[in-house]
């Protein structure tokens, strides 16, 4: 991993630094003409026409400062264009443009403030963050501050004649403002090079994590087709022999029934009963495998619709308990048609059921969408849920009363909240013991 990193820490870096040349190297490109049209404007100003006698004739600096400067400018700005990035561009640049400082002293006669070009030349060299072009630049300065200095002194110190030492002073100068900038330079690449070291490492921890999710994801494809697997065993191979265990039983029952003493009557019966049961909780586990091994693509679903098919599998249910069932308008949502039957008839069933011997049950169906979710409520007037089996009642086969006062093996409740989190949301109830229940579950907005 060590080695990996180190490879890609130097690929980013170089794509870095290559990116910053590339970009500087158009900068000063830009520069150059700025840098032309200034010298123009300096040589038209402060060099303007001269006069002997009644002839008039234009400046030599007009004509340096269009063909010099032209001269100047036009190499970098091919080399930016044409071989932007390279080692020499940036060379030939840092040389055009200390010449560029010199051009602009000598056209206006070696004033000190045209001196700070200079400096500020430097300042902008050093956004390459490579302190060899700093290097490149400070010796051209100081060779022509030397060169002009001895036999040309008021073009670059203003003055006829100039001590021969004084290029050093200026070339001092330079070179203090060159520490500053090479320490700069360093830094920043080193700070460059720290970017990338935890750009690598990040980049490995992603792919590492991609690796592990698709490592996770394909064990859960393959506990999903364990699981369907175990589905088909257990809706032929285990219920098969079940049936005939059950049907003997009851054989047995009907046969000898009355024959035998009371314990073996007993025995016949409690035999008879689990067997139904066993049957009973191996269809309840198929049922809850299948809501997570067959589930469709949502679409667009009308839930009045689905809400009326529910209520018509819960007609005879309804019927016989006086059951008021009232709803607000309800929206359409993205969802798996189905599943959603499903989960309104396993919660208004469930109402159906638990409700108070004395008391017809009334249930009120409502909605609330929103940006994020689609939020449904069914509410009762059932016998109630205490607070502390507000969770528990979730999980599959936990139940909170004996098969004699409720029928059922704990499994829809868990069905339900399998449904909803296929669909992206959450379920969860407010009760109290007595006073009814209500049920509340979300659907995200998937497309």
């Amino acid at each position: 991993m060590t080695g990996t990193a180190d490879i890609r820490t130097e690929t980013f870096f170089h794509e870095m630094r290559d990116g910053i040349f590339r970009r500087t190297d158009h900068m000063f490109a830009t520069l150059m003409i700025i840098q032309w049209a200034f010298g123009m404007i300096c040589a038209l100003t402060l060099s303007p026409k001269a006069w002997e006698g009644a002839t008039s004739y234009t400046h030599p600096h007009v004509w340096a400062a269009l063909f010099m400067g032209g001269a100047l400018s036009a190499f970098p700005i091919a080399m930016a264009i044409m071989k932007p990035g390279e080692v020499y561009t940036r060379h030939i640049i840092a040389i055009s443009q200390m010449l560029w400082s010199a051009l602009l002293i000598h056209l206006t006669g070696g004033r000190i403030e045209t001196h700070f070009h200079v400096f500020g030349s430097l300042a902008f060299l050093a956004i390459y963050r490579d302190w060899k072009v700093l290097v490149t630049a400070t010796i051209v300065v100081a060779a022509d501050h030397f060169l002009r200095g001895t036999y040309f002194p008021e073009s670059v110190f203003g003055v006829a004649a100039a001590s021969q030492w004084r290029w050093i002073e200026h070339a001092a100068w330079v070179v203090f403002e060159d520490v500053f900038l090479i320490k700069t330079c360093i830094q920043a690449k080193r700070e460059m090079r720290e970017i990338c070291i935890r750009r690598a490492n990040l980049e490995i921890l992603n792919e590492e994590m991609d690796a592990k999710v698709t490592l996770r994801t394909a064990e859960l494809a393959r506990s999903n087709q364990e699981l369907q697997q175990f589905a088909y065993i257990a809706s032929h191979d285990l219920q098969e022999p079940l049936r005939m265990v059950s049907s003997y039983l009851q054989l047995l029952k009907k046969r000898y029934q009355g024959k035998l003493d009371q314990s073996g009557d007993e025995y016949i019966h409690f035999a008879v009963d689990g067997a139904l049961r066993m049957k009973q909780l191996i269809n309840d586990l198929l049922e809850y495998s299948r809501v997570g091994t067959q589930r469709k693509p949502p679409v667009l679903t009308q839930t009045e619709t689905t809400v009326d098919h529910a209520l018509s599998n819960l007609k005879v249910a309804i019927e016989e308990s006086d059951t008021v069932i009232t709803r607000d308008p309800l929206p359409a949502v993205m969802a798996d048609d189905v599943q959603l039957e499903r989960l309104f008839q396993n919660l208004i069933g469930n109402a159906i059921k638990y409700r108070l011997k004395d008391r017809a049950p009334q249930i009120h169906i409502s909605a609330k969408k929103s940006d994020q979710d689609t939020e449904f409520t069914i509410r009762d007037n059932g016998i109630g849920i205490a607070p502390e089996h507000f969770e528990r009642i979730f999980d599959i086969f936990q139940r909170l009363h004996t098969a004699e006062e409720f029928s059922g093996t704990g499994i829809g409740l868990s069905v339900c909240r399998k449904i909803v989190e296929n669909h992206g949301g959450k379920i969860w109830v407010e009760s109290e013991v007595g006073k009814g229940s209500t049920f509340h579950f979300t659907l995200g907005e998937k497309k």
